[in-house]
């Protein structure tokens, strides 16, 4: 509404009980667009936020993190919360280098999981290429989870090789192209590790198979011949790909829920249930969620990234992704080309959804999308990747995540997010 270059501060439209004041504001950045059409999302341009007058309705704003300028009068900001419940990425860049892998194949990295194997006394975590059609499975060690090595001499503990007798691993999409499985998820069960994968047979379909290890989760794996999970058959909802398997314990046995889709590329999350973790059992009530409206209105996403128990309820955390409304009667009839409303345009964010009938059915939480990439972060500006792991340990908690950078080219890294406990004087 007015702008005072002098004091630095602006006047905005705030309503007379905001929940940004001054003992929070740090941990705010404000944003605004450029009113480019499809691309105006509130994040182009971001600037700290260093005091606020609630009262008179002025925002003090401090360094410029991203973009350039200042808004213009009248246009539309967006607030965005920096260290959303005191997690905070004090790195500031990915806690995974590419580099100390041999033969690593472009620049964009995915993890499947993060767990603590007692025989090598570390952590560890599974990772390959993404966004590329060459695709090697690699192991990476750590004893805090900031700093990591390569294992094997950062040679892959798994390639394409490896799947040859498989039905469902080995190519990629165009069943032309030779090519590991992406890694899902890790489980551990009687001394035993199980990677969890998706992979492509030579008809194009996706199907999820695990490998499996009876030493470390370094290895050597053992891989299964055959899927354990394939699509459905011709006019069902998963008829073309069954994907993303993240698996817990869950009651006497374990609950599996991935992504399925159709060959119309809606995706839509389903469920299964096994008592081994080699033995699966689809739910007839599948999929359990196919909503796709809002925050997560383009049909080709339905990542499952976490689960957590609470009592008898099931939380899920879910990737969406929102699809622009660019037919011609909007146009018309709102006169304008982008979604005039606040939020990603058409980013990867990820949501949480609840079940209290064990995962028969799930509401979608009011405030999502819940989780999404620092935008005033050089390494994680664009969105989100499709991986999601939260660690509790004696002094912190964390979370360790994937996310998208247009920074020196479009790619994927890893990071990181810490929570350190409150010790008591």
């Amino acid at each position: 509404q007015e702008i005072d270059l002098k004091k630095k501060r602006f006047k905005v439209n705030l309503p007379e009980i905001f929940f940004i004041n001054n003992s929070n504001c740090k941990d705010w950045m404000f944003g605004w667009g450029k009113n480019i059409p499809l691309y105006d999302a509130g994040v182009e341009n971001l600037r700290t936020i260093l005091k606020v007058e609630i009262q008179h309705k002025w925002i003090y704003y401090g360094e410029l993190l991203r973009g350039n300028s200042l808004p213009k009068l009248n246009q539309r900001i967006v607030f965005w919360n920096k260290n959303p419940s005191n997690f905070i990425n004090n790195l500031r860049k990915p806690i995974i280098d590419f580099n100390i892998f041999k033969n690593f194949s472009g620049n964009s990295l995915a993890f499947s999981s993060v767990v603590f194997d007692s025989t090598i006394n570390s952590w560890s975590m599974i990772l390959h290429e993404c966004d590329h059609q060459n695709i090697q499975i690699y192991a990476a060690v750590s004893k805090d989870l900031i700093n990591w090595n390569a294992v094997n001499d950062g040679r892959a503990i798994l390639t394409e090789k490896d799947f040859l007798n498989t039905n469902w691993g080995g190519w990629d999409q165009t069943g032309k192209t030779r090519q590991a499985p992406f890694v899902s998820d890790i489980i551990l069960k009687d001394k035993k590790w199980y990677l969890f994968m998706d992979g492509y047979s030579s008809n194009g379909k996706r199907s999820i198979g695990i490998a499996i290890s009876k030493k470390s989760v370094l290895g050597p794996y053992k891989i299964l011949k055959k899927s354990i999970l394939s699509p459905g058959s011709k006019g069902n909802w998963n008829d073309h790909s069954v994907f993303y398997a993240k698996v817990k314990k869950y009651k006497n046995g374990f609950i599996l829920f991935f992504d399925g889709r159709n060959f119309e590329g809606r995706e839509s999350v389903g469920r299964a249930f096994s008592k081994d973790l080699v033995n699966w059992e689809m739910s007839v009530n599948n999929p359990v969620i196919d909503l796709h409206s809002g925050w997560r209105s383009n049909i080709g996403s339905s990542e499952p990234n976490h689960i957590e128990f609470r009592q008898d309820s099931i939380i899920l955390m879910v990737s969406g992704v929102k699809y622009p409304k660019m037919g011609f009667w909007h146009h018309y009839i709102t006169g304008k080309m982008y979604k005039d409303v606040s939020g990603n345009v058409d980013d990867a964010q990820l949501g949480s959804f609840l079940s209290i009938d064990g995962g028969n059915s799930f509401r979608s939480n009011k405030n999502n999308p819940i989780f999404t990439n620092d935008y005033s972060n050089k390494y994680e500006n664009s969105h989100m990747g499709g991986n999601f792991k939260y660690i509790k340990t004696d002094t912190s908690e964390f979370i360790i995540y994937q996310a998208k950078t247009d920074f020196k080219g479009t790619k994927y890294s890893v990071f990181l997010r810490e929570r350190k406990f409150k010790v008591e004087k």
